[in-house]
């Protein structure tokens, strides 16, 4: 997901300063699907504003030696209109699956095989830990969040579901050294 898109989208909400932007995303759990970096987030509100995107609402002095004032920033006639336009895009894009080892798997044959299981566990661990984030997530707040941002959770809840039995097949290749075999299976 485009940064700009986001903090545009949470700036039509309300006025908001760069840190309440980056909690309402952890707090809506949206850092669960989209890599946001606190230096990304900061480095795109300020290009925002140079672009006329979004102006300051707001400067709040705060209190303290090398402190800097607090900026709380809105989104403009240009912002809303480039939201919309970034919304149409986003909507516009197709999906193809993209998962971190899919890169590594045509090479695992030559991996270190108690390394590789390792690694394998991870991401399955960690697969495991967002399936039950997603559905504490889905039965504490689905009722009280708009319509797109439940079907948000659900559909991270249900890829990472695929993921789940996608990561176990894996592995139970990999144990039983399946994996590890550098020609193809012949066929019968």
């Amino acid at each position: 997901m485009s940064m700009k898109l986001l903090v545009l989208g949470l700036l039509i909400e309300k006025n908001r300063h760069p840190y309440d932007i980056r909690q309402t995303i952890k707090g809506r759990n949206w850092h669960v699907a989209f890599k946001i970096r606190d230096g990304s987030l900061y480095y795109a509100v300020d290009q925002m504003r140079a672009d006329g995107l979004i102006e300051a609402a707001e400067v709040i002095p705060v209190p303290g030696d090398n402190r800097p004032d607090k900026t709380i920033y809105r989104i403009t006639e240009k912002g809303k209109a480039s939201f919309l336009e970034l919304l149409q895009k986003q909507m516009n894009q197709t999906a193809y699956p993209e998962h971190p080892i899919f890169s590594a798997l045509p090479f695992v044959s030559v991996a270190d095989k108690e390394k590789t299981m390792t690694l394998l566990g991870r991401q399955l661990a960690a697969c495991k830990a967002r399936i039950e984030l997603m559905r504490e997530v889905a039965e504490r707040k689905e009722g009280a969040l708009p319509r797109g941002s439940v079907h948000l959770i659900r559909g991270i809840l249900r890829f990472s579901e695929v993921e789940k039995e996608w990561l176990e097949e894996i592995i139970a290749e990999a144990e039983s050294g399946l994996l590890f075999e550098p020609k193809p299976l012949e066929k019968s």
